[in-house]
């Protein structure tokens, strides 16, 4: 599911109408994959790209509070026991990680650009919300001290709310119909 959604966020950027381009009209600028493999030998994707990764994932407490027995419309009534599905904001980095700077900005601000106009983004059988995410100059610095120290432009990004649900059938719950009760002494 995670995947998903950021190949989802890539193909919007990638998207050869209102996407990213390049001078020489390259659309595939945006990849998903870890910006800390940057300087890495084998990293000639990440090259003149505009790198897409997910920094933190993080369960939305609010939304932990769900039923987890669902009421059947069946006579006699009937209920169902489901798991409970995991609701997740994700918080993404999108880098440009260019040649140019001055490209490098020009793509952060089309990408800031782009999902200011497309905030809900959807797929098959779900919506999320993408929003830009402003952290502290500290917080950043330790980011990117983590991911390799080399800070490029960047644009930070929360996602809210994803449900990652099993794919498991629901179980039958059988109802108390009776109650047997037996009496007996305590000396």
């Amino acid at each position: 599911m995670i995947d998903n959604v950021l190949k989802i966020l890539q193909n919007k950027l990638n998207d050869p109408i209102n996407g990213l381009k390049d001078d020489d009209g390259e659309v595939n600028i945006a990849v998903v994959n870890n910006i800390a493999k940057h300087e890495d030998e084998d990293s000639t994707n990440l090259k003149n790209k505009v790198v897409i990764t997910l920094l933190t994932v993080e369960e939305e407490s609010t939304m932990k509070n769900t039923p987890r027995y669902n009421k059947l419309k069946t006579t006699p009534v009937r209920y169902e026991l489901e798991s409970a599905p995991a609701y997740l904001n994700l918080y993404v980095m999108i880098a440009a990680n260019r040649d140019a700077y001055d490209k490098s900005l020009a793509n952060v601000s089309k990408v800031i650009e782009i999902f200011q106009t497309n905030n809900v983004l959807e797929a098959d059988d779900y919506k999320f919300r993408i929003e830009l995410h402003s952290i502290p100059f500290e917080q950043l610095s330790y980011v990117w001290g983590l991911l390799g120290g080399k800070v490029m432009p960047s644009a930070f990004y929360k996602i809210s709310v994803i449900k990652i649900a099993p794919n498991t059938a629901p179980l039958d719950v059988e109802l108390i119909d009776e109650v047997n009760i037996k009496s007996f002494k305590v000396d």
